[in-house]
């Protein structure tokens, strides 16, 4: 690109005061005086009684939500909404608190115990859930996972597995062709297709002693073989060294297996630079749990809410302690007492992470509450004063979380082998300190972990508005699809994942219809699901689909739609059919006849973005810049993708900025990040437009626009932003025909008056901070350190610097879109808002009589109650 990278404006450059005589002026100070009359509200301004409330709770600045009052108007905690939602979730009346019911059936047993040992007993249903290894009613039959060279073909019975690896769990022949993600240079652990170092070589894993009890893995966990760390030069059957088709040509046998070598090393400098590099190195060690450049560092492991404390993690799944059982760990069997210490008061790393279950209280929260009041000023050496009272009752969405068996979630992370990749957190090391990480995808993990501590989650399905069926799709799609020979739902290939997608939503519905009644007695209307991968609910099954509310990225209006993914495999209009799968038929009959969105009965919700990923933002209270773009997008451009990619657009931006010179004659800017030098949060902070395009399938640019203040530029047809249906877009959002995207475009920006800029860029203010999500124990105490930050208020800071700041601050014009954000405001973050909208639709789950009841305040419906606050 001309010019290359964007050149920095400076700290200096900033707005300054207009002339407060003008119209322009006092309209923009009018607009201005909403806003903080909003803050006021939200309880974002004053550092004194942070809430604690990010675990899960509320977070307005005294730690509870300020009322909305009875009077029918706008609600300030509501600035920016369509329709009545907010307020009718802010005015509810509460439901009365009871604890929740414990199950008691028995599950079948071995010598070792319920579920042999290894698996949890699901004591509602008096079923087993089994962890990666092991299936059957007992958990007590191998469930094997090979290394593999190859997938089986059509020709194959559907029960096939296919393996490379022979009886010693080693490659049969190395010098054979064929590449997988689990293709084995060293020992493969056949219950979860990981490589490792040979049992011979000093690092080696070794198995566990003769009748060892079922859960014991191994004597010596040894040291891992990535999916990089494959060896390229290969002894064959005679051997001699050739070259294979499957492994990395720098890399030979000796690099791992030598004297020297990756398996046998005790320092990385003994280690050959190849395998060095590949293996751990500057790579990062990629197994669950193990670091450093030796993969020899040990840390705990990610689990949903670290089991509660009830459960030791196993790479995502938690095998709970006697007594206890769910996702989690958080449910007791009936009869067995809950006032036992959890182990992270052994393991102090944990108890910043381990939140109370408020659905596993066995006392009202206002007892709840003066309990946790009294140890607080215990611990501080203070008399205890009279706690405020909590309130009484829970707030409605009551919602149910299905505890699916670890197939369906848990067991992905056991396969997925890579650290990166379907999650939001992990531990970053021997010191077990806990790290914050992105992908598209994170959100379906941090959801499901947000609403297991929510006090809106209940144990009691009878109770329950919704029904959640936490279903790890988007990372079974990648990287656990394909990576070994197995699993496969449906059709048994990697090459066609929306196939094998579709047949796993279909397999977790028909698990809840046998073991329970919910989803059949109001045909799946109150039942909830993820579809966040690239194109959402386009392929999810009708028989789902067309009752079910799906939380999605993608909001595609189009009742006749074709797949638009530049990816081959994710190609869900492509068909299938496969031997003995859906009856012969072709795959795409199961989705046929529904659109991928109805804005009826789902939302477009955003994704996850740790708060590292707008550092820079105004609206967090870094000192604004100048902004000087018009009009920023950096990203993949579509240079080597398929013409049908992002719909052409993006091809098309970067075509007509590189040929018109957008970039020095408009300040535009559009290109890839080698060509956009800097950084990425600084420059959309100093942006006045952001572009808002489609990729494969979803972009989370309109996120990316709107924690930074700049304006989206939503270039999608028939497409609907992140809650366009519940928020008003419209009026901090612009909108243009992908047909109408030409040379004109820096015109029309430029016509664009500067005052109704600023008033976009006000009102965007007003409801930016939905677009984050802020709950959770890591996420918010993240928010805080940033917000600190950007404010000048760390202690250790020198001193010149506070004043700086302080100078800075103090220097920004009344009527600049700018927030110093002191409490970020949990209780109307992206998780709130979705929660408040689920209320919302209530009345539309249960049929047109609860309709009614719901229309007078009896079902989660407005009614005549005390103003509640959000969260607690």
């Amino acid at each position: 690109m001309k010019g290359g990278g964007v050149p920095n404006p400076g700290i200096g450059k900033r707005a300054f005061p207009k002339d407060p005589n003008t119209t322009e002026a006092v309209a923009s100070l009018y607009d201005h005086h909403i806003l903080h009359q909003s803050n006021k509200a939200l309880g974002t301004r004053g550092r004194k009684g942070r809430s604690r409330a990010g675990a899960g709770g509320s977070g307005g600045s005294d730690g509870h939500v300020p009322a909305c009052d009875r009077s029918g108007g706008k609600c300030s905690l509501c600035a920016m909404t369509r329709g009545s939602w907010c307020e009718e979730y802010h005015r509810q009346d509460r439901v009365p608190w009871k604890p929740g019911p414990r199950g008691d059936k028995e599950c079948p047993k071995t010598k070792w115990g319920p579920c042999n040992g290894v698996g949890n007993c699901h004591y509602d249903i008096g079923v087993c859930q089994c962890p990666a290894g092991w299936k059957g009613p007992a958990c007590d039959a191998p469930d094997k996972r090979p290394c593999t060279n190859g997938h089986k073909s059509q020709s194959d019975p559907l029960d096939l597995i296919v393996t490379h690896i022979g009886a010693d769990g080693m490659d049969m022949d190395l010098s054979e062709g064929g590449w997988t993600a689990s293709r084995c240079g060293g020992f493969c652990d056949a219950d979860r297709a990981s490589c490792w170092c040979p049992p011979d070589t000093k690092h080696g894993r070794r198995p566990p002693p003769p009748d060892s009890p079922p859960w014991v893995r191994w004597s010596q966990r040894g040291r891992p073989i990535g999916e990089a760390c494959k060896p390229g030069k290969v002894p064959n059957k005679a051997g001699k060294i050739v070259e294979n088709d499957w492994g990395n040509k720098a890399i030979s046998l000796s690099d791992l297996w030598g004297p020297k070598s990756w398996c046998n090393a005790d320092s990385a400098g003994q280690v050959p630079a190849p395998a060095n590099n590949a293996c751990g190195g500057w790579r990062g060690c990629q197994e669950e749990g193990l670091h450093g450049p030796l993969c020899a560092e040990v840390s705990e492991e990610t689990c949903l809410n670290q089991c509660s404390g009830r459960g030791e993690c196993d790479s995502g799944y938690c095998r709970c302690l006697d007594g206890w059982y769910g996702h989690d760990c958080a449910r007791r069997r009936a009869g067995e007492p809950t006032d036992v210490p959890g182990l992270q008061e052994s393991r102090p790393w944990l108890k910043p992470l381990v939140m109370p279950v408020p659905a596993a209280a066995t006392e009202p929260p206002t007892a709840a509450a003066a309990a946790a009041a009294a140890k607080d000023a215990a611990a501080a050496g203070a008399a205890a004063a009279d706690p405020a009272p909590a309130p009484a009752g829970r707030l409605r969405p009551l919602i149910y979380i299905y505890d699916l068996p670890p197939e369906f979630n848990s067991r992905m992370h056991q396969y997925k082998l890579t650290n990166d990749h379907c999650g939001y957190r992990q531990f970053g090391g021997p010191s077990n300190a806990s790290e914050l990480f992105a992908d598209g995808y994170s959100v379906e993990v941090y959801l499901h972990e947000m609403l297991a501590i929510s006090p809106h989650r209940t144990f009691d399905p009878e109770e329950a508005d919704f029904f959640y069926l936490p279903v790890y799709y988007t990372c079974w799609m990648w990287p656990v699809n394909g990576w070994a020979d197995t699993p496969f739902w449906g059709a048994p290939t990697s090459w066609h994942r929306p196939s094998n997608a579709a047949n796993l939503w279909l397999a977790a519905k028909r698990w809840i219809q046998q073991h329970f009644p919910y989803w059949d007695r109001r045909g799946g209307r109150d039942h909830i699901w993820m579809t966040n991968h690239d194109e959402g609910a386009c392929y999810m099954p009708t028989e789902i689909y067309n009752t079910s509310i799906m939380l999605t990225h993608w909001g595609r209006l189009d009742l006749n739609h074709t797949s638009n993914t530049a990816y081959g495999p994710d190609h869900y209009s492509t068909g299938l059919a496969w031997p003995g799968v859906n009856e012969g038929r072709d795959v795409t009959e199961l989705w046929a006849g529904h659109p991928c969105y109805d804005p009826k009965k789902d939302l477009v919700i955003p994704g996850f973005k740790p708060p590292e990923h707008y550092k820079r933002s105004p609206l967090l209270g870094s000192p604004p810049f100048l902004r000087d773009i018009l009009l920023y997008l950096r990203g993949d451009v579509g240079k080597h993708r398929l013409p049908n990619y992002s719909r052409g657009t993006r091809q098309k931006l970067y075509k007509l900025s590189q040929a018109h010179d957008w970039m020095s004659e408009h300040r535009i800017y559009i290109g890839e990040k080698y060509e956009i030098a800097g950084d990425y949060s600084d420059h959309l902070a100093r942006s006045v437009f952001c572009a808002v395009v489609p990729g494969d399938g979803y972009a989370m640019r309109f996120e990316d626009a709107v924690l930074h203040g700049c304006i989206p530029i939503i270039i999608m047809d028939r497409t609907h932003a992140v809650f366009e249906s519940i928020l008003d877009t419209d009026g901090f959002s612009l909108r243009i025909t992908e047909a109408a995207l030409d040379e004109h475009l820096p015109a029309l920006l430029k016509a664009i008056s500067p005052e109704q800029i600023e008033r976009m860029q006000r009102r965007l203010s007003l409801v930016w901070h939905r677009y984050a999500y802020a709950h959770g124990p890591l996420v918010n105490a993240a928010l805080r350190s940033m917000t600190q930050r950007n404010l000048g208020l760390k202690e250790d800071d020198p001193e010149d610097l506070r004043e700086r700041m302080k100078e800075i601050h103090t220097q920004v014009p009344p009527e600049h879109p700018y927030q110093p954000v002191h409490n970020f405001p949990v209780h109307t973050d992206a998780f709130a808002t979705i929660l408040q909208w689920l209320h919302s639709r209530i009345k539309d789950t249960r049929g047109p009589v609860a309709a009614t009841a719901a229309g007078s305040g009896s079902v989660g419906g407005a009614g005549a109650g005390a103003g509640a606050s959000s969260e607690q």
